[in-house]
């Protein structure tokens, strides 16, 4: 369902990561897992379109997200490259078509009610059909209590509720999670991750970055390490070993 190659990408002028290939199928979940500060959240906002790549291409259920070849350089140091040249990626593209990326951080609008957040994620879902706001508000019974709170009063894993239930509404052929447990306190992670699992039994295929094996053992079906900006090995779950092993994978014997 979504299949990239060789792909590249990072900020102006620096090259965050290099020569990715990966494939996910559409009954399929995978988990992206290394160390802080490798490019993995970079990777994720290359796939779902907001920053565009640099070479490689992007296919998501057969059609392409990205335009062919590489990005041309940018010599003019004095000049607004942007102004004048088409984005090679469109994210509201990828959103209509299903990618549904839930970024990293609740990068909510702080003023909104949670419910004029939900509203506002129906825009996305392009004619298919998301989740209902009953249905999100059962899995997440927070934002049932919330629904007329303004998000800047939300603690922060109400937010990450929120946001997930605003990428599920968003009718998600497939979604991408980039840490969604990240700096939460261990109930409100439980309540997450027992979320996430839900969803996943559902049979919708998910992209999962996430510090925890034991968690992504439980979502994935593929682990990918990624390193230095580069997948660096791949495992079905049945191969994966524990936390302290991958560690010592990805940086080698502790002395």
């Amino acid at each position: 369902m979504l299949d990239v190659r060789d792909l590249s990408g990072g900020y102006e002028p620096v090259q965050i990561f290099q020569h990715v290939d990966l494939q996910v199928s559409a009954a399929e979940s995978i988990g992206i897992f290394g160390p802080n500060g490798h490019g993995k959240t970079t990777l994720l906002r290359t796939l779902s379109g907001l920053i565009d790549p640099w070479q490689g291409d992007i296919f998501f259920d057969g059609e392409r997200m990205n335009r062919e070849g590489r990005r041309g350089s940018r010599k003019w140091r004095n000049f607004n490259y942007d102004a004048v040249t088409r984005r090679r990626m469109d994210p509201k593209k990828v959103a209509r078509a299903g990618l549904i990326h839930v970024q990293q951080g609740n990068l909510l609008f702080p003023e909104l009610t949670v419910t004029e957040t939900l509203s506002i994620a129906v825009s996305a879902a392009s004619g298919r059909r998301g989740w209902s706001v009953a249905e999100v508000q059962q899995l997440f019974p927070r934002v049932a209590e919330r629904r007329d709170h303004k998000i800047r009063f939300l603690s922060g894993g109400e937010r990450q509720m929120v946001s997930i239930a605003a990428g599920l509404i968003a009718a998600p052929r497939m979604l991408i999670l980039d840490e969604p447990t990240l700096g939460l306190s261990p109930k409100i992670r439980q309540e997450l991750c027992g979320a996430i699992l839900e969803i996943r039994k559902t049979g919708l295929p998910i992209i999962l970055i996430d510090q925890d094996v034991a968690f992504l053992e439980q979502i994935i079906d593929t682990l990918y390490l990624f390193d230095h900006g580069r997948i660096s090995g791949r495992m079905s779950r049945d191969e994966m070993p524990d936390h302290e092993t991958l560690m010592v994978m990805l940086f080698g014997e502790r002395h």
